[in-house]
Formats: structure tokens, sequence, C-alpha cells
């Protein structure tokens, strides 16, 4: 994994720039300076999970921040309603490139991207087996890891992330909005509430499959976004986890 980032100079993060772990293991071996721009004046911080030990700062330009810890695992950050905090996200970073690759490169952001590639579901619930069931996808077992679990197949992808604070359910990626509906009609049945944006409006026909959306809306001329439920968004969530005693 590092050879091959050396070698490229870099591995690209989406929206932009840079995730390079090999840029700063030579700031950690006193190779360079720190004059990263997208880690600004950022630089080593202690692991919540042992103190006495660091976590590497590799991508800073939007939230969460993606931080490395020494034991390989990838941890998300925030500052944005207080003192920086951080979650276990993923395993290692192979892990959070598979899950980036499945989910067509956004996992969750502070600032959700309201363009997608393709039909896209997300869901509050843990339903991708049900999902997985409904549209004959199978088990990815290089994406189920951890508290991810993850079923693909040659159209669609699911995934169940469970990152408390910040994401906790089932997304989907469908080369159809047929499977959009379909997976979106498993996330209603189990109670749980659900967004659907799409590159193109849903036919009529489809949208008469599933409730009435509580929420219907046209963020930007090419996405269109439905919503049932109370769909809690990134901030929300963390809002709510940290205030829960107050």
């Amino acid at each position: 994994m590092l050879s091959a980032e050396k070698a490229v100079g870099g591995l690209g993060h989406p929206p932009n720039g840079v995730f390079g772990i090999h840029a700063s293991l030579r700031y950690l071996r006193g190779e360079v300076r720190w004059d990263r721009d997208d880690l600004q004046e950022y630089g080593l911080c202690a692991d919540p999970r042992d103190p006495s030990r660091k976590v590497l700062p590799v991508w800073m330009i939007e939230d969460p921040r993606v931080w490395l810890a020494l034991d390989g695992c990838v941890l998300y950050g925030s500052h944005i309603d207080g003192p920086e905090y951080f979650t276990l996200a993923f395993e290692d970073v192979c892990h959070y490139w598979e899950t980036l690759a499945l989910l067509d490169c956004h996992v969750v952001a502070f600032n959700r991207p309201h363009i997608v590639p393709r039909p896209r579901l997300e869901s509050s619930c843990f339903v991708g087996e049900a999902i997985a069931r409904e549209l004959a996808l199978t088990p990815f077992a290089p994406g189920t890891r951890g508290r991810t679990r993850a079923w693909a197949g040659p159209s669609a992808h699911v995934v169940e992330l469970d990152i408390p604070g910040f994401k906790q359910g089932t997304d989907v990626v469908s080369d159809s909005a047929d499977g959009i509906v379909l997976a979106a009609v498993q996330a209603l049945d189990a109670g749980g509430a659900a967004r659907i944006t799409s590159p193109e409006a849903l036919e009529a026909d489809l949208l008469s499959e599933l409730p009435v959306p509580t929420r219907q809306e046209r963020p930007l001329a090419a996405s269109h976004m439905y919503t049932w439920g109370k769909f809690l968004s990134y901030e929300d969530d963390r809002y709510r986890r940290r205030h829960r005693a107050s």
C-alpha cells in the first residue's frame, strides 16, 4: 500500500486532495517538514483508546477528519460542535478504500454531496441482509470487517456502517432506480427513516411503491432528493450522542 502511494505521489481522497499516509509517515520520521496544506496546523494527537499512543492525521480538508492509529485502524474525528473527538471507523486503510469504492467514493461528510453518479439510498436502520436478498447480492468479504458489513453484485452495492457519532445505518448504491426503490421498501418496512438521492427524478410508478415522502426537494439542478421520516443528519447525530446525558 505505502509502496504504491510513494510511486504515484499520494492517493486521492474524494472530493479533492491527497490521502497522504506516506507523506505523513515521512514527517514522523523527521524526513520532511510539516508543510502539507490539507493538514494545516495539525500534528499528532492522542489515541482515545490509549492516550499514551498517538494517531496520525492523514486527511483534514473536510469533516470528518481521518486519522491513522499505530495499530493500523482508521479513526474519524471532528471538532465542529466542541473539542476534537474520535470514533473507530475502519479496521485499516484498505478497508476504508474498499468501502469508498463500494459507495461511489462517499461514506459520510459534514457537507454531504447533493450530486450523485447514480441512485443512492441512505437508511437509519441495519437492514443490509434483507436488502441484499431482495437485490440478489452476495456478501463482500473484504468489506465485511469490524462493525462494517458489505454485499455486492454487478449493479448494486450495500454497506452497513456502524460509526457512532458519524454514520449508523445502511447505504445502497444501484445502477437503476428500481433497485434503490426495492431497497427503500426494505428499509421502511423495518421502521427506519430513509433518504434517496438520484440524478434523475423517480418515475411515478416507482414512487407509488413507497409511502408518500415526508419531504421532496431538488437541492441542485442535477439531483432529486426524497426523504421518509426524520432522517438524522450527520451533525444532528453527533450532537445528540454527545449531549444525551445533559
